[in-house]
């Protein structure tokens, strides 16, 4: 299985790459996330709590880069980014007034973020995990 380390490698990079200007924006432009979380999820964040959430996102999406404790780390990433998109169905599905072609990346997302969580064992290149085990 080892010709599979460079394609997971390859998703996990670009799985960070597609979810880090979200996680830049609640920094750099707090109000943008207020306003995106209350059109289409429905409640106000307000500027504090989006750099709160950026944190801790930031640190989950380090987690995942890295591949440290792949269980949790692909897990939450994949279960925050399906739930965020199935509050967007309005804007995922053609012929309704909102529907906005842009939001359907997130669906292609979603099925790279499960092949990767249900191959983490052979997800190895530059992993922390695998370099922990390495050396255990």
């Amino acid at each position: 299985m080892t010709n599979l380390r460079l394609p997971l490698f390859f998703t996990r990079l670009s799985i960070a790459v597609f979810l880090l200007p979200w996680q830049l924006m609640r920094f750099s432009k707090p109000e943008t996330i207020s306003n995106i979380s209350q059109k289409y999820y429905k409640f106000s964040m307000p500027e504090i709590g989006s750099i709160v959430t950026g944190v801790l996102m930031m640190v989950l999406l380090l987690a995942f880069v890295a591949g440290f404790k792949k269980r949790i780390s692909y897990g939450l990433v994949l279960v925050l980014h399906t739930i965020g998109t199935l509050t967007t169905i309005p804007y995922l599905i053609p012929g309704l007034e909102g529907f906005n072609i842009l939001f359907m990346a997130a669906i292609p997302t979603i099925g790279a973020m499960w092949l990767l969580y249900v191959l983490r064992e052979q997800d190895t290149l530059l992993s922390v995990d695998s370099m922990m085990k390495r050396d255990a």
